[in-house]
């Protein structure tokens, strides 16, 4: 059968006019239709409804980028306007992750209560979400994927979510469920609550949810993106992100907040030169004071663990969430951001450069013990501090910052 110039030409057009048509639709939606609010308690909560409803969130589309993802989805993340300020909107897992967690929820009789599909939704539950929260949180069956892990005990885990809401109003009978399937699906909505921005945090301000959308203050461009600007502005951004890593270790007098994925991709640069975390989807929180008994046996609480991996493994992110567990205090964060961000493992077979690369001679002149505390930072001699090491980069960082 022979095909015609004619019948090729009519299909590429009606090809042609198909694609405009979904992305003409794509231009259309609202951005209550993407919530999946129908899923709740299975979800983020409904403390952004009314506003999504009321249109007060669009899609924005002033930029290559935020069209881009607005019309591909390109990994769940949207980019919106909310009071005349640009807004992340994320739905905090690919679709293939979100169907897997329904269809778990949906073919566990114990878990059938949050299937959107069963008709047992509104009976009273016959789960203890109180203690499934407890035992993700303990990650008691040892599970590689866990993302969010409270230690040595999860005697204070009350303490912990005091500041998360899910719903507007105040009470809340299905609070447990909401925080259950938070977990599980990404615990960024409950980070962002726990450590708000408003207190000093390095993190995105965190505006609420609706079903399986949160939605969140849009920090600025990733880490990576400044990696070729002048030396100077990349030594402020830096300073600030070992200052971020700090805060996370010691701002609070009950917890310590150790991030377990930090990437360039995972930090974002604000208007003022700022590092901020914008992505929280892996955590560890150690309680820094938990009761006598919880520590019988961990004989090492009161050191300070020093992460002494050192592989020449180009982006091997090694750690112990063990050995974390069973410190007081862990130099994780900043083992995460000088060797693996600042410095890119210096010295390995990948010559990799890292964030501060190619410090300018007349900075080096000034300042002769730059590049050794960089190299110890991210792979401190045996005795040495990672902490204290850190602690005086920054301090010779912003000297250097300063006097430019």
């Amino acid at each position: 059968m022979l095909v015609t110039k004619a019948s090729v030409s009519s299909f590429l057009i009606a090809l042609l006019i198909l694609i405009l048509g979904i992305y003409i639709n794509r231009f259309n939606l609202k951005v209550a239709e993407i919530t999946e609010r129908y899923k709740c308690p299975a979800c983020f909560g409904d403390s952004m409804c009314q506003v999504i409803d009321s249109n007060e969130i669009s899609f924005e589309y002033t930029d290559f980028y935020s069209i881009f993802n607005n019309l591909f989805s390109v990994k769940n993340v949207y980019y919106g306007k909310y009071k005349d300020k640009k807004v992340i909107m994320k739905k905090l897992a690919q679709e293939s992750e979100l169907k897997t967690f329904d269809e778990m929820i949906c073919s566990d009789d114990e878990l059938h209560e949050l299937c959107y599909q069963s008709e047992s939704r509104k009976q009273d539950s016959k789960k203890n979400f109180y203690k499934l929260v407890e035992s993700e949180l303990a990650n008691v069956g040892g599970d590689i994927n866990n993302k969010m892990r409270l230690c040595p005990t999860t005697t204070k885990l009350e303490k912990l979510f005091v500041n998360v809401k899910f719903q507007s109003h105040a009470e809340n009978k299905d609070y447990f469920k909401y925080l259950w399937s938070t977990i599980k699906i990404n615990p960024e909505p409950l980070i962002l609550q726990i450590l708000p921005a408003k207190e000093g945090w390095p993190t995105p301000k965190y505006f609420g949810a609706c079903g399986r959308l949160i939605v969140e203050e849009y920090i600025g461009l990733p880490l990576s993106s400044f990696i070729d600007e002048p030396w100077i502005r990349r030594a402020k951004i830096a300073s600030s992100l070992l200052q971020a890593a700090d805060t996370l270790m010691s701002k609070n007098s009950e917890f310590a907040f150790y991030l377990t994925d930090i990437s360039m991709d995972n930090i974002a640069v604000n208007n003022e030169d700022k590092a901020i975390f914008v992505d929280l989807e892996n955590i560890i929180i150690v309680e820094k004071n938990p009761p006598e008994k919880a520590l019988v046996g961990i004989e090492s609480w009161n050191e300070t663990y020093t992460n002494a991996v050192d592989l020449d493994c180009q982006d091997c992110f090694v750690f112990s969430p063990n050995d974390i567990c069973s410190h007081k205090v862990s130099d994780h964060n900043f083992y995460a951001i000088c060797q693996h961000i600042l410095t890119q493992a210096l010295g390995t077979v990948f010559h990799n450069p890292g964030f501060l690369h190619d410090p300018p001679d007349y900075i080096l002149q000034k300042h002769p013990t730059l590049i050794d505390l960089l190299e110890q930072c991210a792979k401190p001699d045996i005795g040495y501090s990672r902490i204290d090491i850190a602690h005086h980069l920054i301090v010779l960082l912003d000297s250097v910052i300063e006097n430019a």
